[in-house]
């Protein structure tokens, strides 16, 4: 089983044991495993893929490099890349795990329910959530527009929580999840004055 870990930091277990960059021959396959999952659903240009990992190279070298970087990823993941001409997609196995895949799930699933079911479901959604895609990586601009919609997902969902636990009746939950908010996005008006006034 492939189980990827990506909200907060990066992890990747395959049959068992966790593998580090170490394992994959190059950092840089590691690197490249990182962008493939951040795109998981496109396949990307080779060339795109040369210009974001090796920007210093002439192309004709950069192209060479993600081919040696596909090579050893392979090597580590056996099938998790598929090659259709010039592009490069991931072929994720069925048992598959990933934290942010997961997340995106409940959430989809939560924004069709109401009250105490929306309510759980939004609590295991957010126990996902550990911080930003590729944490770890922070100014990895090629992770940024998924990173800033998962970030955008956890922010409302936050706020969804905090009002349905003030409306059940739970109100430790309530300011926890104002609480988180906040910490995501300091500023956040609506996440201040709920907090504000279940503190009294």
């Amino acid at each position: 089983m492939y189980k990827g870990q990506a909200l907060g930091g990066f992890r990747v277990r395959y049959r068992g044991r966790e593998l580090g960059p170490r394992d994959f021959g190059r950092r840089g396959a590691y690197q490249l495993l990182k962008l493939l999952l951040a795109n998981k659903d496109r396949a990307l240009y080779a060339e795109d893929l040369a210009e974001t990992l090796f920007p210093e190279l002439p192309p004709e070298k950069a192209r060479q490099e993600v081919y040696t970087l596909v090579y050893h990823l392979r090597k580590a993941l056996p099938g998790i890349v598929e090659r259709e001409g010039e592009y490069y997609r991931l072929r994720l196995p069925e048992d598959r795990f990933l934290d942010f895949e997961r997340f995106e799930a409940l959430m989809r699933k939560a924004d069709l329910e109401e009250g105490l079911a929306a309510f759980k479901t939004l609590r295991q959604a957010l126990e996902l959530y550990k911080g930003p895609l590729f944490g770890d990586d922070p100014y990895g601009e090629w992770a940024e527009a998924e990173r800033a919609y998962l970030q955008e997902r956890a922010l409302s969902g936050l706020l969804r929580l905090g009002e349905l636990a003030e409306a059940l009746g739970y109100q430790e939950v309530a300011k926890e999840a104002y609480a988180r908010a906040l910490k995501l996005e300091p500023f956040l008006e609506e996440a201040q004055r709920r907090l504000s006034f279940l503190k009294g």
